[in-house]
C-alpha cells in the first residue's frame, strides 16, 4: 500500500531541516529504534533527492513553483509519523512547527 504526499518546496525545505536533529532523537539503542532508523534513513533520502530536484529545477529564471508529490510505502508513512511526533517536541520555529503537525496529521489520516 502506498501513501501519497503534496508537498510545497517551503515545506519539503522544513521536513528536510527537521530530519537533521535525527541522531539526538532516536539516540537509544534498542530494537526498535534500530528498525524505526532503518526504514527513516530511507525516507530521509527520498526527501532529500526530492529537495535537490526541486533545486535544480529553480535555477531557471521563470520556473513555476509546483508542488511535489511523494509516495511512501506504509511502513515508511508510519514510522515517519512517529517520528514527527517526536521531533515536534525539538525546538522548531513556528512555521516549521506548523508543517511538522500537518502531515503528522495528514499521515494520521491516511494511515487508518
Amino acid at each position: 500500500m502506498k501513501i501519497t504526499l503534496k508537498i510545497s518546496p517551503s515545506q519539503l525545505n522544513s521536513l528536510v531541516y527537521c530530519f537533521s536533529s535525527i541522531k539526538t532523537v532516536l539516540s537509544v539503542e534498542t530494537r526498535e529504534v534500530k528498525v524505526s532508523r532503518f526504514i527513516l534513513e530511507k525516507v530521509v533520502l527520498k526527501l532529500q533527492k526530492k529537495q535537490l530536484e526541486n533545486q535544480m529545477s529553480q535555477t531557471k529564471l521563470f520556473a513555476k513553483k509546483k508542488t511535489i508529490s511523494c509516495s511512501l510505502d506504509y511502513p515508511e508513512a508510519h514510522f515517519l509519523e512517529l517520528f514527527l511526533e517526536v521531533a515536534i517536541q525539538h525546538p522548531l520555529n513556528e512555521y516549521d512547527r506548523n508543517v511538522v503537525r500537518h502531515f503528522q496529521s495528514q499521515l494520521n489520516q491516511k494511515l487508518t
